[in-house]
């Protein structure tokens, strides 16, 4: 088999740590996120990426770790949407230092990286999480840091080569004197807006000022840290001080002069060590939306996705699709598409039948090495679990029975195992299912609309009303459905189905809808049927008024 994407990464990875490192060497692989709002389903291409590829090299033998930095250094650049616009007098601050905009953790980057860590879990991603607030200021990048200003110039150097030619006021020479990569968090203000004015490497002393509040402050970094390399300087840092091995980005950051065409120049000429690996992941894309971003608002989160898609198939999503190739989530309708084909993957799985490729798509998806990722053990489709929940207004009792036929059960059906999947379509109905998109169910028997009908449709509800109690399951049914148009017409069961036949069961299926529904489409009309009731049915369908049926729907 031709190796799949995750194996082609983990190849150059396997190779290079070899070269560099040796053959019993720890692994390590490295994303690294902003918790500069909701942490969305884009972002979690890198980590996904990350993750897969650990687990890959994981399972031929590696030590690996996986490091998730959080960049909470980092300074709050806008005010996210959903964000009281009060909050822009704390642009130029440390996230780690923002308050949190509803007062429930100790600070915003807090927030962020707390839901997200904790929406994530049913993923089953180890991994090692790093803050870089507390790394900057306990000191572990401090002797990285003094390595950065005291090569300033050469990192301009660098910098410069990539850098478009701008009219400047100022020569080279002069720009490059004043560059320092290390931005410095006021100490008055806690703002980022400072300049510095010296720095005396044999004591590590920095001098700065504040464009803000026109602070004048010096510390010394053998003391303390209160600030941070610029990014395309603290990027390298980070890998040369972590050792990583590997690490992917967004494809902007892939472009000539962009941050890790950079990064590898300034890790191997300035801190002296090997660039990790690298991969270009796409971007995830929302259906009918423009690119997913946290700073215009989204409700493409982690939690929110698991909240309607069972956690091996989240895992799938990204799974399938090389990490160059983009791809759309789409929460409405194409949702119900997405559940079915990975039900079509279950199936030629257990029978013995799926290709290698989309075997090992489906062990990545459902098998960690913390173990088992969540998902249904009765894959009843997500489509019957939707409409049934959706016309019975979450009937429990109506649904299970409806599941326990669907898979001709010969138990009944637990809620535990249909579970997350049950949750899931629960929640879709209602939070994500648009309210002129739910079934319409008429009140009582609608006899004008009955009159409209054509003698063939007319004929045929009177045989469906006669027999439909003697055929109450999903099966039969679904035959009488298709038989009934066949009787009206005078042929045989087993005629072929020709246009005209075909033409005469949508006009059957319309009238039904119609006259249930109120529409001339809807739920597949047996499992409407069962969603509703036998009572429920005959009163819609029955123009001469339907005897009470007692026994149970």
């Amino acid at each position: 088999m031709k190796a799949d994407w995750v194996a082609r990464i983990s190849d150059r990875v396997e190779q290079h740590v070899c070269q560099v490192k040796g053959e019993h060497a720890t692994i390590i692989c490295a994303s690294g996120l902003s918790p500069s709002g909701t942490v969305h389903l884009g972002n979690m291409r890198e980590i996904m990426t990350v993750h897969l590829v650990s687990e890959e090299l994981r399972a031929r033998g590696w030590q690996v770790e996986h490091i998730q930095f959080w960049d909470d250094y980092d300074r709050l650049r806008k005010v996210p949407a959903g964000i009281p616009e009060s909050f822009a007098s704390y642009i130029g601050q440390p996230l780690c230092e923002v308050p949190d905009p509803f007062g429930v953790y100790a600070s915003y980057a807090d927030r962020y990286i707390t839901e997200f860590s904790e929406s994530i879990a049913p993923l089953n991603l180890p991994m090692t999480q790093v803050r870089q607030s507390i790394a900057y200021r306990e000191g572990r990048y401090t002797h990285k840091v003094k390595l950065a200003l005291a090569q300033r110039g050469e990192i301009f150097d660098i910098l410069a080569e990539y850098q478009t030619r701008q009219e400047q006021q100022e020569t080279v020479s002069e720009r490059r004197a004043a560059y320092y990569p290390y931005k410095v968090y006021c100490e008055a203000c806690g703002k980022d807006t400072t300049q510095i004015q010296h720095y005396e490497e044999a004591t590590a002393s920095i001098d700065y000022s504040c464009q803000h509040c026109q602070h004048s402050g010096a510390f010394s970094l053998n003391e303390k840290n209160s600030g941070k390399l610029v990014w395309k300087v603290d990027w390298p840092m980070r890998w040369s001080e972590a050792q990583v091995d590997f690490e992917p980005a967004g494809a902007d950051h892939s472009t000539p002069g962009s941050s890790f065409t950079v990064g590898q120049r300034i890790v191997q000429e300035i801190f002296h060590s090997p660039a990790p690996q690298y991969a270009a992941y796409a971007f995830v894309g929302m259906e009918g939306r423009v690119k997913i971003s946290s700073s215009v608002g989204t409700d493409a989160s982690p939690a929110n996705a698991l909240s309607i898609l069972e956690p091996a198939i989240l895992r799938w999503l990204y799974i399938r699709r090389a990490n160059n190739q983009p791809f759309n989530i789409d929460f409405g309708q194409g949702l119900l598409r997405l559940y079915d084909e990975w039900d079509s993957l279950v199936r030629q799985v257990a029978a013995g039948k799926v290709n290698e490729a989309n075997l090992v798509a489906y062990q990545r998806a459902i098998q960690t090495s913390l173990g088992a990722v969540k998902r249904a053990e009765r894959t009843v489709p997500f489509s019957l679990l939707t409409s049934t929940l959706d016309v019975t207004q979450g009937n429990l009792e109506q649904v299970l029975r409806i599941a326990t036929q669907s898979l001709k059960e010969e138990e009944p059906l637990t809620p535990a195992q249909l579970e997350p999947r049950l949750t899931c379509a629960a929640n879709w109905i209602n939070n994500y299912l648009p309210e002129d998109e739910r079934t319409f169910i008429r009140a009582s028997f609608d006899a004008e609309t009955y009159a409209q009908l054509g003698e063939s449709e007319q004929e045929a509800l009177r045989l469906l009303v006669a027999e439909f109690e003697g055929a109450w399951n999903l099966d039969a049914l679904t035959d009488l459905m298709y038989r009934i148009p066949k009787q009206v017409r005078g042929l045989p069961t087993d005629a072929p189905a020709t246009p005209e036949l075909k033409q005469a069961q949508r006009a059957f299926f319309a009238a039904i809808y119609t006259l249930i529904c109120g529409s001339d489409t809807g739920p597949r009309i047996p499992t409407l049927m069962l969603s509703l009731g036998k009572e429920k049915v005959k009163s819609l369908l029955d123009p001469n008024g339907a005897s009470v049926v007692s026994e149970p729907a």
